[in-house]
């Protein structure tokens, strides 16, 4: 079992024979990543800074590593030094300019609000424009586009039609709203400053510590000998190695390079290999205890612990991945597929003892958090231990260039998420600004006429549209202001709310057109990318439902009684097998196209709260497990009930007529 990761900037100048403008470049790149992981460190245990203070100095960091590892005009740092090099550096410059005209005097900066200096106006500008072009080299032109929007509404707000039109603000105030706590330094910067950063920096040592490919030989010892059983491997794999990620094309190239040629070998098409892979990589945004960073955010917006959203989050996406799993099994009995050899997988008794210590250090941050640590006090202790542990076994051992590669990883995979949180920043500052946040609200209230499910459905729809091309927690941060308060004010729970536009916000990597982990997943499988999204959209189809099952059943969020929390969860999962079963066309044998849509008519039935429906969903249940069991393929069901009764009478007319 070998750990194989992309080799950070201060491996590769490790290799260097010779010492280079270029290598040079990237050791310095490299220790201002590991610094930047090693400063949040401290600060979480010897106390941060004054607020504005430490998150200045995160956006700081923040740019000068972008501006670096995201050249202008070349494709990455390692090529050739040209002019646009120059431009690199004038950005890099202004970021250290502005950050040094804060901390100069930041308490009269502070004291300034609402009567700003030119000086002020200036470095806020600036400032503004630095996010942008950091973010359209991290995130991409979508999230910029959506920022952009938000930002010249609130200039021009006089000149937009109808409810968009509104009192117009001055460029010199909203730069003054903008470069400020209610803006680019507001909640969403402060959580990554603060908390993201360093679970980060714990999934990045757990990674380097070998954990990913532990995951992946645990999740194989347990399901190769089961039909489909390198699918199932990916769904497990992916679960596990997401809560680590965070991202799902990360995900997707991680595991999926493992998963996907395996399941090919056992028959699955290249489509479907990609799909299963793209599917089961997105859950792991779902999953406890990271949820793809967003957790953390959840938790400082509602006011509760973070260990309270983990908890809410655990049924659903249990109820994800059951999902999934009942998906793959059903479509390897219907293709045939047959179980792997014993001799070629690993024993899981081996697996466990080679590298179960690391499942102590993921155990250890719960306990922590469960007992009460701050977030940053259970994620340095967590580090802490798992820096330990790592020392087991010589193979898991973590060296001192495995432990400054994985600090540098960090650093670097909270690039995108941070760029996203500035954004939303801007974003919120500009809704503040303009009115416009209460205006979309009332709008979307007024359209769905006060009924609860079409509001549910427009939200919907409109996480899906935001999700296309925009990271997960940026089109989050984006709802959080502008649908959520639409649903509180219906009536939903603020935690169902938020859980029910993080849910499509996530969704969306895995639906056309543009979905990004399956396009990922299409390109390691060789498969067509959108009919590789097309299989994804099939496959994931329980994820589509799952975020109505919690809105009205709140049960599925563990609130309430216990009985009701474990009745909610024994429905949810009947109802999605049996979705599961009707979609693919197989439960004990190929199924007809009556006794799939009885299956599916059930298992809405049971996703749908109420006793009555749920008496019917069994009911029917009941029914399509007896005909499966009764009546053998290929004697179909319309043959014997649904031809008796209509088709059979039809044809004897047309023949006698």
């Amino acid at each position: 079992m070998e750990r194989s990761q992309k080799p950070s900037l201060f491996e590769i100048f490790l290799r260097h024979e010779a010492i280079t403008p270029r290598a040079l470049l990237a050791v310095a790149v490299s220790c201002l990543a590991v610094f930047m992981a090693l400063y949040h460190l401290m600060v979480a245990y010897f106390g941060q800074p004054p607020g504005m203070v430490h998150r200045s100095i995160f956006l700081t960091f923040l740019f000068l590593l972008i501006f670096s590892l995201f050249p202008l005009g070349r494709k990455s740092w390692a090529d050739e030094i040209n002019a646009y090099f120059f431009v690199d550096l004038l950005l890099i410059l202004l970021s250290v300019g502005i950050e040094a005209y804060l901390l100069y005097d930041i308490d009269a900066w502070q004291l300034r609000w609402y009567n700003p200096t030119p000086a002020d106006t200036v470095a806020g500008t600036l400032a503004i424009l630095l996010v942008l072009e950091a973010s359209r080299r991290t995130v991409g032109w979508g999230m910029v586009g959506v920022t952009a929007f938000f930002v010249i509404h609130a200039v021009f707000s006089r000149y937009f039609p109808g409810v968009l039109k509104a009192p117009p603000m001055p460029w010199v105030q909203l730069v003054d709203v903008l470069f400020s706590d209610h803006g680019i330094f507001s909640l969403p910067i402060e959580v990554m400053a603060s908390l993201i950063l360093l679970f980060l920096t714990f999934s990045a040592l757990l990674i380097r510590s070998g954990a990913g490919a532990f995951f992946i030989d645990l999740a194989y010892s347990i399901t190769g000998r089961m039909a489909g059983g390198p699918a199932k491997t990916a769904v497990i794999s992916s679960a596990l190695f997401g809560t680590l990620s965070g991202s799902a094309v990360a995900n997707v190239v991680t595991t999926g390079s493992f998963t996907i040629p395996l399941m090919k070998s056992v028959g699955y098409s290249p489509v479907t290999a990609g799909a299963v892979e793209a599917v089961a990589s997105t859950g792991g945004n779902y999953m406890p205890p990271v949820m793809g960073a967003v957790a953390f955010i959840m938790a400082q917006y509602l006011g509760i612990p973070y260990i309270d959203v983990c908890f809410y989050a655990l049924v659903p996406a249990l109820l994800y991945y059951a999902a999934i799993m009942m998906m793959v099994h059903f479509e390897a009995k219907r293709q045939g597929l047959k179980p792997l050899a014993k001799e070629a997988l690993p024993s899981f008794g081996h697996t466990l003892l080679w590298g179960g210590h690391l499942l102590l250090a993921v155990i250890a941050l719960t306990i922590f958090l469960v007992f009460g640590y701050t977030s940053m006090m259970a994620a340095f202790w967590g580090i802490l231990v798992l820096f330990l542990l790592s020392f087991v076994r010589p193979e898991t051992r973590l060296t001192p260039v495995a432990f400054l590669s994985a600090f540098e990883e960090a650093s670097r995979a909270a690039l995108t998420v941070g760029m996203a949180c500035a954004c939303a920043g801007v974003i919120m500052g500009s809704l503040y600004s303009s009115g416009l946040g209460m205006k979309i609200t009332n709008i979307i209230v007024r359209a769905a006429g006060g009924r609860l499910w079409l509001t549910l459905i427009y939200v919907m729809l409109l996480s899906l549209l935001l999700g296309m091309g925009m990271p997960t927690t940026g089109v989050y941060l984006t709802l959080v202001t502008v649908v959520i308060p639409a649903l509180v004010e219906m009536g939903v729970l603020p935690i169902a709310a938020h859980m029910f536009c993080f849910y499509y916000g996530v969704i969306s990597c895995i639906t056309p057109p543009v979905c990004v982990a399956s396009f990922a997943g299409a390109a390691i499988a060789g498969a067509s990318a959108m009919k590789t999204g097309i299989e994804a959209t099939k496959l994931g189809i329980a994820s589509y439902i799952i975020p109505f099952m919690f809105v009205y059943n709140p049960s599925m969020l563990m609130i309430g009684p216990a009985a009701e929390v474990v009745w909610a969860a024994l429905t949810g999962l009947c109802g999605t097998v049996f979705l599961a079963a009707g979609t693919v066309g197989w439960l004990y044998r190929r199924a007809s196209f009556p006794e799939r849509a009885l299956m599916i008519v059930a298992a809405l039935c049971l996703i749908k709260p109420g006793i009555i429906t749920d008496a019917i969903g069994f009911v029917l249940i009941g029914l399509a497990v007896f005909i499966q069991k009764t009546w053998g393929y290929p004697a179909r069901l319309d043959e014997h009930i649904w031809g008796a009764v209509t088709l059979r009478p039809l044809r004897e007319m047309f023949h006698k007529g």
